[in-house]
């Protein structure tokens, strides 16, 4: 038969379940011994690869070519101890990184999906791993096909199968074309149906090519963060080679020390190699895989939050927009149908319409909370009905289609949905379902049910509308509205209030009626300037663009309005976007944002395009998940801010002492130096910051100007302590003027064992105590919170350890080491004074509040539901004085909140600041010549534009484009 006809004939090889009771408890007992359970084996890691890749990279090579070269001359004490380091950083790399696979799994394996299954003449919700050939399961729009199934008895559904066959086109089951076999791994878009289980696991034909696909998800996928982190990375080794590669030729060339002694030479050669190694931060894959695990954790045990990105988890710590889906996420779910409250059609009494209503309810679907309300309501199933056939509920065409016989045995089809659809299945620019209509009722029942349906949800009522038709679908009379309460949840006014302490603003994005989102958007303290989803059809429009950033949010949406909302929001405005949804519908919206979170209880299409599952209800955890990812990005910042910063004091020292004084210290001090400064960062993953109320955004111009403040301010320090306070001064006024002449083919006398010892203890005490100004952006070190104890007994123990070694080394005497350790202190004092009074007076940066999780916790719930539901005999009074002036408070703090956003937390590729200050290099020429730089960017523009675009020619303005 044709797609338009029924279903093929069935295999009559193939043994059928029966549907109405599924398998007996021994049948599936005897079908999963035969054949196992629902689930693919995956084979586990190679440790002996992930152990031998510790030693590859660029810093692993650099080390091994200082060994080799270190045993070619005959100094095996440095080979040793370069081989040493490696190995010990190898071992910790590896152990960290099995440590983050093994706590990642365990969060990968709290996820579970479930389905309706049939069994033993009972439905209920079961994990698929416990399915088993011969089961009869349901599957409804958004379900992940969990095996390959044979189509039996429902709607014709759409089939995604992008994911095995590359397909973008969903393909139509049961048809002549594609039979009734469904594959594993496909996802169900549109329709539902009863199916039978054939094959399960590794049986399957996605189980089959397993391997290709767990092999393709074992890419590792970098974020944007990450990216721009191995830019400044490679960009500082860059500049570090360029200097090094100059004080080389000087030291080799034109202070001929190539041409004297091998050792001479290969002194010159490990010196230049171990200068460039101290630029490398060896460290920061340990340190990035540590910080990211413990995160990911902490998300899933305190938060309740999986994810299964590690991109977002650095994105939401940047999210500035949070688009939500009001039912189950900003609403409790708990649907309770008003019975006394039904407004029946002309021709039926309100008894009837919640017998039709429950008549059409599909009570194998456990999880729908509509069905499950009028059930509730009802009773359960009413008697003396059957059900023939049923079609499912779809995003667009916004209804389903019952199919039953009543006590009597007059056939009838009960339709139910939205009020517009079941008055016309035109309205809402159609759809291209099966059976459409227009009720034959006259105008005025029309006028009555949608001003009555309109009271009801300026009340805060949901509302779902029957329709009746006794000729099989051709006619329909309209049968009635049955208002619903879907109650916001306790937390959700709180957690909106916190998110918009953190400069999130969150938006509104549903599909239920305007006036329900309206009056919830009031309740919730969102606000109510909500807008149908039809007036931002065109996003290419500039005052669209304006009203998407403006609006609280939109009511009436369909899947593709929501995308092309956060696709504005993320493309035409620079926002990190993060969608919330739970259904099929939200699929699309949740993969274009970069933190797409599938709420508790979403479908199996949501989780897949989402990157964090909530395994929690409602909207808090969110909250949650935005302090602990700000507070990762912040030690992670400070890590690379703080290496970068050490490579560029190293580097400059040592360079300029070579230069200045030819002052060259052994290769391997310098090797160890680096070494023992990433080794004694580790506890940082553990370091207890404070989350900014600003969005951490990844702007790689703000790491490096950061880090090259730090690196210059050490620096300056070390000289003068080198050339004022050391008493075995280097004496640059003498042995500066003879750089380049001959007097220093030999050594600078000065320069002595002691003297070397010197220099790498100063550099390695200056350069620990870095981190604990670092570490607090733009305010004295002791106005955060405390360092975690592992960080300070980490630096405390190197820089004791450096100590001893000086000491033990005979490189240097008690009195030396404790005048050392006094500068240290004095420097690192001077450096937290010198950042405060740079950044704050200077560049005028913001010192920045914080926020905390703990305060949301200690912060008291609102009690919203059902009693902030205004009596339907007030629905049309309006607002009360005080309810105004919330309303126009609301309405200021969110023009507030959006101006700071448009500042501080919007990017693009080029870290521009769309403020208008391209980058933290520009605001400081700003501030120090007295201008600051034309704006580029605001939502002003769009307004600006749309009057433009009407206009019919453009007069250019001062300062304008």
């Amino acid at each position: 038969m044709s797609d338009d006809g029924g279903p093929p004939a069935p295999d009559p090889n193939r043994v059928l379940t029966d549907l109405a009771t599924g398998l007996t408890a021994e049948q599936a007992a005897a079908s999963l011994a035969e054949w196992g359970r629902n689930e693919i084996t995956v084979e586990p890691t190679n440790m002996l690869k992930l152990f031998v890749m510790q030693f590859v990279g660029i810093m692993q090579l650099i080390l091994l070519v200082c060994a080799i070269l270190s045993a070619a001359f005959g100094d095996f004490a440095d080979f040793g101890i370069i081989i040493g380091l490696v190995s010990i950083n190898g071992v910790l790399g590896f152990r960290e990184e099995r440590n983050s696979m093994i706590a990642l799994a365990k969060l990968t394996a709290a996820i579970e999906s479930k389905v309706t299954l049939v069994r033993g003449s009972s439905s209920s919700e079961v994990n698929v791993k416990e399915l088993v050939p011969g089961d009869v399961i349901l599957l409804v729009g958004g379900t992940k096909v969990p095996a390959d199934v044979m189509w039996r008895s429902g709607d014709k559904m759409a089939i995604d199968t992008a994911a095995l066959t590359g397909e973008p086109i969903p393909r139509t089951y049961p048809s002549d074309r594609y039979g009734t076999d469904v594959l594993c791994g496909t996802v169900v878009k549109e329709g539902e149906g009863y199916c039978q289980v054939l094959k399960t696991g590794e049986h399957t034909e996605f189980g089959a090519a397993s391997k290709n696909v767990f092999e393709d998800k074992a890419v590792k996928v970098v974020s944007l963060f990450e990216q721009k982190i191995l830019r400044v990375v490679l960009t500082v080794c860059f500049a570090s080679i360029v200097i090094v590669l100059i004080e080389f030729l000087i030291t080799g060339f034109l202070r001929r020390q190539f041409f004297l002694t091998s050792y001479e030479g290969y002194a010159a050669v490990v010196n230049a190699l171990a200068i460039i190694v101290a630029s490398i931060p060896i460290a920061l894959p340990i340190i990035m895989q540590v910080t990211m695990a413990l995160g990911a954790e902490e998300l899933a045990v305190t938060h309740s939050a999986v994810v299964t990105s590690v991109p977002a988890l650095q994105d939401i710590a940047s999210m500035t927009i949070l688009c939500s889906d009001k039912t189950g996420t900003l609403t409790t779910a708990e649907i309770t149908i008003k019975a006394d409250m039904v407004l029946p059609g002309s021709n039926f009494e309100a008894e009837e319409i919640l017998t039709f209503a429950a008549a059409a309810a599909n009570a194998d679907k456990l999880g729908d909370p509509i069905d499950s309300a009028i059930l509730r309501a009802s009773g359960g199933k009413p008697e003396g009905w059957t059900q023939r056939r049923l079609i499912g509920f779809s995003p667009v065409t916004k209804r389903t289609l019952a199919f039953v016989t009543d006590p009597n045995g007059k056939d009838l089809v009960i339709a139910k949905g939205i009020l517009s659809k079941i008055m016309d299945t035109s309205c809402l620019g159609g759809d291209d379902a099966e059976f459409q209509w227009k009720v034959t009722d006259g105008q005025e029942l029309i006028d009555k049910m949608t001003k009555g349906d309109e009271t009801l949800s300026k009340s805060g009522y949901k509302t779902i509308s029957i329709g009746i038709s006794y000729d099989e679908g051709n006619t329909f009379e309209f049968g009635g509205v049955l208002p619903m309460i879907d109650p916001p949840r306790h937390d959700t006014r709180k957690t909106i209030d916190f998110l918009h302490k953190a400069n999130v603003s969150v938006k509104m994005i549903t599909g239920d009626h305007k006036n329900i989102a309206i009056e919830t958007g009031h309740l919730i303290d969102l606000g109510t300037d909500i807008h149908d989803g039809e007036e931002v059809a065109d996003t290419s429009d500039p005052a669209v663009k304006k009203l998407i950033w403006e609006a609280d949010g939109f009511a009436g949406t369909m899947p593709s309005t929501k995308r092309s909302v956060v696709e504005c929001l993320k493309i035409d405005f620079g926002c990190v976007v993060g969608m919330t949804g739970d259904g099929v519908n939200d699929a699309p919206a949740l993969s274009m944002a970069q933190v797409g979170v599938a709420v508790e209880g979403a479908t199996d299409a949501a989780k897949n395009a989402a990157a964090i599952i909530l395994t929690e209800s409602g909207l808090s955890p969110i909250f949650g998940a935005v302090c602990t990812s700000r507070q990762i990005f912040r030690k992670v910042k400070s890590y690379v801010v703080f290496r970068i910063a050490a490579s560029i004091t190293i580097v400059l020292v040592l360079c300029i002492l070579i230069f200045v004084s030819a002052c060259q210290v052994r290769g391997v001090l310098i090797v160890l130096l680096a070494l023992l400064n990433d080794l004694s960062m580790l506890p940082i993953a553990y370091d207890n910051v404070s989350a900014s109320r600003k969005p951490e955004l990844p702007r790689a111009d703000e790491i490096v100007y950061r880090a090259l403040f730090f690196g210059v301010t050490a620096t300056f320090y070390s000289f003068v302590f080198f050339y004022t306070v050391f008493p075995m001064q280097l004496q640059a006024a003498t042995y500066g003027a003879w750089i380049f002449r001959e007097i220093y083919i030999t050594p600078n006398p000065a320069c002595s064992e002691q003297t070397q010892g010197f220099i790498w203890l100063y550099l390695t005490i200056c350069t620990e105590f870095l981190i604990f100004t670092v570490r607090v952006p733009s305010n004295f070190f002791w106005q955060a919170a405390p360092p975690h104890w592992t960080l300070v007994v980490s630096v405390g123990l190197t820089m004791v350890l450096v100590s001893l070694l000086a000491g033990v080394w005979k490189m240097m005497y008690i009195g030396d080491i404790l005048i050392t350790w006094a500068w240290g202190f004095a420097t690192f004092f001077a450096t937290d004074i010198t950042k405060v009074v740079f950044w704050r007076y200077i560049m005028r940066e913001d010192v920045g509040e914080t926020i905390s999780y703990e305060e949301f916790l200690a912060a008291d719930d609102d009690q919203s539901g059902e009693e902030h539901v205004k009596p339907i005999e007030h629905a049309d009074l309006g607002m009360s004085e005080a309810a105004k002036s919330r309303d126009e408070a609301r309405r200021e703090e969110k023009h507030t909140r959006l101006s700071y956003i448009e500042k501080h937390g919007t990017h693009d590729d080029n870290d521009r600041s769309h403020d208008g200050q391209p980058d933290m290099l520009h605001r400081f020429v700003g501030r120090a010549f007295g201008f600051r730089p034309s704006p580029v960017w605001s939502a002003d523009r769009f307004a600006d534009n749309a009057t433009a675009a009407a206009a019919t020619e453009a007069v250019p303005t001062e300062g304008g484009e």
